[in-house]
């Protein structure tokens, strides 16, 4: 059996941000059950020199979408930019995200097989196929990012399950 580019990104990316969907109005809930500032969950970390949970969502989107552009432009450079500081921003961020991941067409994506692109940060320079930074580069980021978002939940008392985390594919059956 082939399965294509498409097939292996775009339908993961899309259950996951479901899921982060799902995170965000849950994070809310249990803010306004505990009486808590969103700051304490936005800004909130697994460990003091992690990235706090906004930074989580908003890397959900630069490893989907933003990997997707970048494969466009033949360059992925991470973005130093601050995440959203509220939940109604974060909110916006995934929709758009997965809006923009919904309008793709799976020729496009299956197109970018055997197109060079390069990461560059600062001075490190990395060559890749489009398919090997999208599948080894971009793919697990993002999971880990939205591994971690949920993470930093658990961590904070939010009541969350596995099937939480798993999405869209937890309905499908």
């Amino acid at each position: 059996m082939t399965i294509s580019l498409y097939d292996a990104l775009i339908p993961q990316f899309r259950q996951l941000l479901g899921s982060t969907k799902t995170l965000l109005t849950k994070a809310e809930a249990h803010c306004a059950e505990h009486d808590l500032d969103h700051a304490d969950i936005i800004g909130a970390r697994l460990i003091e020199d992690m990235q706090p949970f906004a930074y989580q969502v908003k890397c959900t989107s630069e490893h989907s979408i933003g990997a997707i552009r970048a494969v466009r432009e033949g360059v992925f450079t991470p973005s130093t930019a601050y995440p959203p500081d509220n939940f109604a921003a974060l909110h916006a961020l995934v929709d758009a995200t997965d809006a923009d991941l919904a309008a793709l067409t799976r020729n496009e994506i299956d197109g970018f097989v055997g197109q060079d692109m390069r990461f560059e940060f600062k001075s490190m320079v990395i060559p890749f196929t489009a398919e090997n930074f999208l599948l080894s580069f971009a793919q697990p980021n993002f999971y880990f990012h939205a591994t971690t978002a949920y993470d930093v939940l658990r961590m904070k008392g939010v009541k969350l399950g596995k099937m939480v985390f798993l999405g869209r594919l937890a309905m499908k059956g």
